[in-house]
This record gives structure tokens, sequence and C-alpha cells, in this order.
């Protein structure tokens, strides 16, 4: 008997310690306590305690003027050589063998495509001297139909490897083309006809000018970005295609808000900031990045000057406002 009293007395110890440690842990305060997520239109808000608010510091938010700059990952997808007859275009080399034998059926097709249309011409003005018949001018449209349609058919294989045909066909000799995957919320910041400065690992002191040349007409579904051509003309010997490159472009000045890095949180490809209303009250605001110094992010829609900004606790925050 004295034995299980013994027993008994260690287990409510232990009960009521684990009780008090669980009651003063302080992510448990924050969710017993006073706490609530309201919807006020396009606003998300949480409320919380004063004392619980006041364990998120802030810091107010400043604007100025920064030259907006782009950074984006590209790669050579193609270059335009000589080739071994210099009385024809240039040779394209491509990075993959696919890429090289769709455009090789595409060109295939388009001669073909275009001795049928010719050979179409040429009946069509014999039959109207009598020298063809009807026969002989059906028998040259249902070919010339037929070109057409394996001709459209090789140029949308080609363009599912990211390559129009009228990209290829503005490379000269000694070019390279770059391909670049931009996030959409900067497309915006992209112009065609804008210069482009590159870096290459084979060219480490050398930063070589190019320009944009195409844009992508969708945007790629799984990873939000738009495919951005760029063209270098003359590019030096030792550019391959498959190479990668680091590319900056270089924007207009505008007014953005600066914000510590700490402030920031994404939650499916969206960037948010909290704006402290008042003592207990935060509203989760999406916002627009220009840009990233690597201490602050530049923020040009969202956030006004003089508004204070959450920069400590932001992921508890985020985890309250989505109903983590």
């Amino acid at each position: 008997m004295k034995q299980l009293l013994r027993w008994t007395a260690i287990v409510l110890l232990l009960l009521v310690s684990c009780s008090q440690r669980e009651s003063t842990s302080p992510a448990h305060h924050l969710t017993r306590k006073r706490t609530a997520v309201l919807q006020i239109e396009n606003d998300t808000i949480v409320v919380l305690a004063p004392e619980q608010a006041r364990q998120f510091a802030t810091t107010t938010v400043r604007t100025d003027s920064i030259g907006l700059m782009l950074r984006v990952a590209g790669r050579v997808v193609a270059k335009a050589v000589l080739s071994a007859d210099s009385s024809i275009p240039p040779l394209i080399v491509f990075e993959s063998n696919d890429a090289a034998q769709r455009y090789t059926e595409y060109l295939k097709a388009r001669a073909n495509f275009e001795h049928s249309t010719t050979q179409l011409a040429r009946i069509r003005d014999m039959a109207a001297h009598q020298a063809a018949s009807g026969k002989d001018v059906l028998e040259a449209v249902t070919e010339h139909r037929i070109q057409q349609a394996v001709l459209l058919d090789a140029e949308s294989e080609l363009r599912q490897s990211g390559l129009r045909p009228e990209l290829l066909e503005r490379m000269s000799q000694g070019s390279i083309l770059i391909a670049c995957d931009v996030p959409e919320a900067f497309l915006p910041y992209v112009q065609l006809g804008e210069q482009a400065y590159m870096s290459f690992a084979a060219t480490p002191t050398a930063e070589l000018v190019g320009r944009v040349i195409e844009l992508a007409d969708a945007v790629d579904p799984t990873t939000r970005t738009v495919r951005v051509f760029m063209i270098l003309p003359q590019a030096p010997a030792v550019i391959r295609p498959g190479m990668f490159a680091t590319v900056r472009l270089l924007k207009r000045r505008v007014n953005a808000a600066i914000v510590p890095r700490e402030a920031v949180v994404v939650a499916e490809g969206q960037p948010y900031v909290f704006v402290q209303r008042d003592s207990s009250t935060f509203v989760r605001r999406p916002v627009t990045l220009a840009g990233d110094t690597g201490k602050e992010f530049q923020i040009t829609e969202g956030l006004r000057a003089g508004e204070r900004v959450v920069i400590s606790r932001t992921m508890l925050l985020k985890g309250l406002s989505f109903g983590y």
C-alpha cells in the first residue's frame, strides 16, 4: 500500500511539472491568450493581446530612389558557326541532339514545302496554256497541302524545344542565343531590344553585351517563369552551347520602399509583409519585390514610407494568418 501511494505521488508530481512547463511555453502563451484572425475586404488582420504584440520587433519603412537591376541565370542554347560550304547560311550548333534533329527536320520540311509551292505554280501556268490537265493541277494542290501540313508539324516540334525558326534565322556567324527563365513578377521590367550584360565562367574577366530579342508567349505553370531569349553577336570562340551565363538587365530609376530581408515571407510564390496598424493589430500585406541587395529587399508596390513592418518572428505571424 505504501509503495502504491509513493508511485501515485510521483505521477502527480510529474503531471504538475509538465503542466507548469507547458503553461510557461512562449508558443503556448501565444495560442492560449487572445488571438483572432479577421478577413476585412482584401486584408488579413491578426489581432493579439498587447503583451503578445510587444514580442514582435518592428521597423519604419523608408523609401529611396534606386536603379533597378534584374539578375538571372542564362544558358547558351545555340551558336552560329561557319559551315563547310561558305555559299550557304551559317550552321547552327545546338546544346542538345534533340533540338538539332528538330531543326533539321524543320529545314527539310520547309525546303519540300517551297518546292511544292514552285511546282504548283508551274503546273497551274501550264494548265492555263493547255499544257497540263486538271488532274495534274489537283495532284499538285494535294501535294502542296501535304507538304504544308508536314512543315507546320515540324515547326510545332521545334517550338516545343523553346525555339522559334525566326529566332534562329536572325543569327549571324559567330553569334550565340541565350535563354533565361525570368520570374513572372519581374516580366514588366524586361523590354525587347534592351541591352543585357553577360558574364561566363569561361571568360571571367570580360562582361559581354547582348540584347533581348524575344519573350515567350506563355508562363511555365510549374516554375512560374517566362523564357526570355537574348542574342550576343560575335561571341568569343571559347563560348559553347550548353554553357551557363549570369545575365544582368539594368533598369530605370524608381522610388522603392526599403525593408530588411527578415520582414518578407513568401507563400505560394507571393511575397508578404506584416504591417503594424496599432499596438495589437498586424495586417498581412502582399508586396511586389523589385530588387535584393542581400540584406534588404526593394519593394515597388504594397508599402508606404513611414509604415512599420514586423522584422522578428514573422514566420509565426505567417502561420497564424494562413491558419497553419
